[in-house]
């Protein structure tokens, strides 16, 4: 059958690179001194956000490598972040859920310690320390991707959280938004306008893996191991969903045009996953993960309550 379809354009592998150190400290630098451009008089909070984000970003690396993922780096965005890059062919679904769960729970664990810490020895720089661990890791925990939170929920119920993922990332970015703009805070405000063009993304995803299961067509598979068939449909979805790209098509031509749009298949794919987690993990797993996100927050509220009561 694969006879009546062209055949798919061939793609090169990335070839496997070793994650150098030089480039992930020249990057902290760079995020440093960028972050220093605008804010030249708070250098012990840049100490302590690259502290905070070396935690979280370091325990996915960690996991990343202990499981074989290929071309594993760690960088760091001037302005924004940081995030660890990876890949593997096939994945199992309980490494991948340790792989996302490595980088907010640590943060949160070692973020209680130092806010029991700092409160209980009135010590200031363990304080803002552990609200930003809170601040970072609880707003990855929310179930929106790229975020842990929504990769985490994406890992444990597949295609049934995209429209989901759609809808609540949505309303995520104008609440995010609402914040910034009333209590000035001009980073979650950027962060929340970000996550609104990440919104048209996923609605873009999900009409095109919505419209290939009403072919029948299975895009749960690496780019290597889809089918002409398969790709032929994935390749029109992908174009009748992206008009600049169709576009592009329409008036180019040669193998580079074909590998622009190989890419773009192949980034519409989702890799075929191992099914070992149970029912009873995935309760646990949800539970943990919303004592993860309002623990801080109880935490916190009532030790202020009781420093209020202990005042009067």
């Amino acid at each position: 059958m694969n006879s009546l379809y062209p055949p798919k354009p061939f793609l090169e592998k990335e070839p496997i690179r070793q994650g150098h150190i030089a480039v992930t400290v020249f990057s902290i630098l760079l995020f440093a001194l960028s972050f220093l451009l605008f804010f030249d008089d708070q250098f012990i909070f840049l100490i302590e956000m690259i502290a905070v984000l070396v935690i979280h970003e370091g325990g996915h690396y960690l996991f990343m490598k202990l499981y074989k993922y290929e071309n594993v780096r760690m960088l760091f965005v001037p302005l924004m972040g940081a995030f660890v890059h990876g890949h593997k062919d096939s994945y199992r679904q309980r490494q991948s859920l340790v792989v996302v769960m490595a980088g907010p729970f640590p943060g949160i664990i070692i973020g209680i310690a130092l806010w029991l810490l700092g409160m209980n020895y009135q010590v200031h720089w363990m304080i803002e320390t552990a609200l930003l661990l809170f601040a970072v890791n609880i707003l990855n925990l929310l179930p929106v991707l790229p975020l842990d939170g929504g990769r985490m929920l994406s890992i444990l119920f597949f295609e049934k959280i995209e429209l989901f993922q759609v809808v609540f990332s949505f309303i995520s970015s104008l609440v995010l938004i609402g914040i910034g703009y009333f209590m000035d805070w001009y980073v979650i405000m950027i962060f929340g306008f970000l996550m609104g063009f990440q919104v048209r993304s996923l609605h873009r995803r999900y009409l095109i893996h919505k419209g290939l299961k009403e072919d029948e067509v299975n895009f749960n598979s690496t780019y290597d191991n889809l089918s002409d068939r398969s790709y032929y449909f994935v390749k029109n979805h992908v174009l009748e969903h992206t008009p600049g790209l169709r576009r592009f098509v329409e008036n180019m031509e040669g193998e580079d045009t074909k590998t622009v749009v190989a890419n773009e298949v192949k980034n519409m794919l989702v890799p075929p996953m191992e099914q070992d987690i149970t029912f009873l993990m995935k309760t646990v797993i949800l539970i943990a993960w919303i004592l993860a996100v309002f623990g801080p927050v109880y935490l916190m509220w009532s030790q202020n309550l009781f420093n209020k009561i202990y005042a009067v």
